[in-house]
């Protein structure tokens, strides 16, 4: 058998204490510990998109001689060409195993970070030594439960390359652990609308003055002469604000330039537009009360009429604003804005339904930015795979009804790219 005589476990019942020796150190056999030998060390990052391999390490054992039931090709972009699995036979060992279509197969005891060579794992099959033992690295994410459930993309996946499958769940994986720990890191930004600002100061206004009317009653001890002298200071002060026009003792929030223009009118008089003829007509100074800061003429409320967005797409809108390059941030909100546009008031023709990820001006526009993926899905998009690559795709009319939010949802994204 050649260099493979070392690679089974309990093949030799001999050798002296030499072979022994060779025996539980692997004999410096790489595969050694495939077959039941001592666990060896591993250093480096191994073959990966970069750091750590992705995925999850699940031991195997084929016990049994004969076929191992399994399906292997090679994979291009690595060194050497590793193995991958690309078909279970059904009823298999493989299968019994708990073998899976898109395994990576790694040493045993490398932690899946070392993989098999594509021409040693068929020489290792056609041996009659068993057991075997591996190691397979699998590739899992919340995609595959859309998958499962949608039986016409499965069979789609079964036919295209094993080794692209596993590329494609790398990069949703790595994308799905960017979202986590973004999330984990960072809270989702209140929507705050002038409708809240109102109801929360009218809240606080109702609380303000429920506490100024119990407060003669509720301080402990008070005289008669100390509770005439307050009402009377309340008297006083209503006097002022009503000579005034406002109250000057209420909190008024204001910008600096209200402020400042308040301060002027207090000591020089309101601006007007007579002549020199007419200073005997002249009016006495009109003091006005500043305005509300959060109060400006001609602007809607935030939700711009009909339902708000939903609480996902407010999610993930918060999450796409949170990033710190906001030139990016405009640029992918125009991006998303002209083709939820276009699938919604084009969802008759099936090219504005489709978003290829693959083109650089999308991916660097939605794949890149994060939270960008889940603002379209949460506006109806639905993540496809055709002919080998990612889309997302917008359902025809006859099977899905456009959101009645979606317009508030654009006018959103419209007015933060300003």
């Amino acid at each position: 058998m050649g260099f493979l005589d070392n690679l089974f476990k309990d093949d030799k019942k001999g050798g002296g204490e030499n072979n022994k020796k060779k025996s539980n150190n692997n004999g410096g056999n790489p595969l050694g510990n495939m077959f039941g030998g001592r666990p060896r060390t591993f250093h480096g990052t191994g073959q990966s998109l970069g750091g750590t391999q992705p995925g999850t390490v699940l031991p195997i054992v084929l016990m049994e001689p004969g076929p191992l039931g399994v399906r292997v090709e090679k994979r291009p972009n690595s060194a050497g060409s590793t193995a991958i699995v690309n078909q279970i036979v059904p009823g298999g060992q493989a299968e019994a195993a708990g073998m899976q279509r898109g395994d990576i197969l790694c040493f045993a005891g490398s932690n899946g970070q070392e993989e098999i060579m594509y021409d040693m794992f068929l020489e290792m099959a056609k041996s009659t030594q068993r057991p075997i033992h591996l190691e397979v690295r699998r590739i899992s994410t919340l995609l595959d439960k859309q998958q499962k459930q949608q039986k016409q993309q499965q069979s789609s996946f079964n036919n295209q390359s094993a080794d692209a499958e596993a590329r494609r769940k790398a990069v949703i994986a790595a994308a799905e652990a960017r979202e986590k720990k973004h999330k984990t890191q960072s809270k989702p930004m209140k929507q705050v609308t002038k409708s809240t600002l109102a109801k929360e100061r009218q809240q606080q206004q109702e609380l303000l003055a429920a506490n100024n009317t119990n407060s003669l009653e509720t301080e402990i001890p008070i005289s008669e002469a100390s509770r005439k002298a307050a009402l009377a200071a309340k008297q006083s002060e209503a006097q002022v604000a009503a000579q005034l026009g406002y109250n000057p003792y209420e909190t008024s929030r204001a910008t600096a330039g209200q402020a400042r223009n308040a301060t002027t009118t207090v000591q020089h008089g309101a601006l007007s537009s007579y002549s020199p003829d007419q200073q005997d007509e002249l009016p006495f100074p009109n003091v006005a009360p500043p305005r509300n800061a959060t109060e400006e003429d001609g602007d809607e409320d935030d939700t711009f009429g009909g339902p708000p967005p939903s609480e996902e797409f407010q999610h993930a809108f918060a999450t796409v604003l949170s990033d710190a390059d906001k030139d990016k941030v405009r640029s992918s909100l125009t991006i998303m804005t002209k083709l939820l546009i276009n699938a919604t008031t084009k969802q008759d023709e099936a090219k504005f339904r489709k978003v290829r990820l693959a083109n650089a001006k999308i991916k660097s526009a939605i794949v890149d930015m994060e939270g960008a993926i889940d603002l379209m899905m949460s506006c109806g998009f639905v993540l496809q795979e055709q002919d080998g690559e990612s889309v997302l795709i917008y359902p025809e009319k006859e099977v899905y009804k456009v959101p009645e939010w979606i317009p508030a949802a654009i006018r959103q994204m419209e007015k933060a790219q300003k």
